[in-house]
């Protein structure tokens, strides 16, 4: 026979069901994250891949109670980058991450980078408002995206944004 007190039991119960429900949170969230990454890669519109950096620095970033917890990054299942961001004034000649000979001059400054490590550098550094709880964040590696969404209304994350309240409450179950 158990010889701690009900009140004891009680508590003991209910920081494990906390860790279930926890735990199953953060693997639906997960999911999202990735689905998240893979609705932008289907429906991202108006632009071309002239260095494969934006295309494969689509991340999401999850955070629980406020550190940053999981990253998955469209990039972890794609071909790397030809090569290195563009900068503004920077002529790229030759063959795209499309396989199109293309020829280009960067308008936007940039870090002069891979898509991917600003990304991950941009989560690593992104302080969360949310002490309690979860977050996600999602973003691309590239300075041009708003330049691809304002000036040339190309759909970069906007869709997914738009979108992303019923990627989550589909993925959303009774736990079993």
């Amino acid at each position: 026979m158990d010889n701690r007190s009900n009140e004891v039991l009680f508590d003991e119960g209910i920081r494990k069901a906390k860790e279930l429900v926890s735990g199953y949170i953060f693997d639906v969230l997960t999911k999202c994250c990735e689905e998240l990454i893979q609705d932008a890669l289907d429906n991202k519109s108006g632009f071309r891949n002239l260095t494969g950096n934006t295309i494969t620095s689509y991340a999401c970033g999850l955070f629980m109670d406020g550190r940053f917890s999981y990253f998955v990054c469209s990039g972890d299942s794609m071909k790397q980058p030809v090569r290195v961001k563009l900068t503004k004034g920077e002529t790229f000649v030759g063959v795209s991450y499309d396989n199109q000979n293309r020829r280009f001059t960067g308008t936007i400054e940039t870090d002069k980078g891979y898509g991917e490590a600003f990304s991950f550098d941009f989560l690593k550094r992104y302080k969360s408002e949310s002490r309690k709880g979860f977050e996600i964040v999602m973003c691309t590696g590239t300075e041009y995206s708003t330049y691809l969404e304002n000036v040339l209304n190309a759909d970069v994350l906007t869709g997914t944004f738009q979108r992303a309240q019923n990627t989550l409450f589909k993925n959303f179950k009774p736990m079993k």
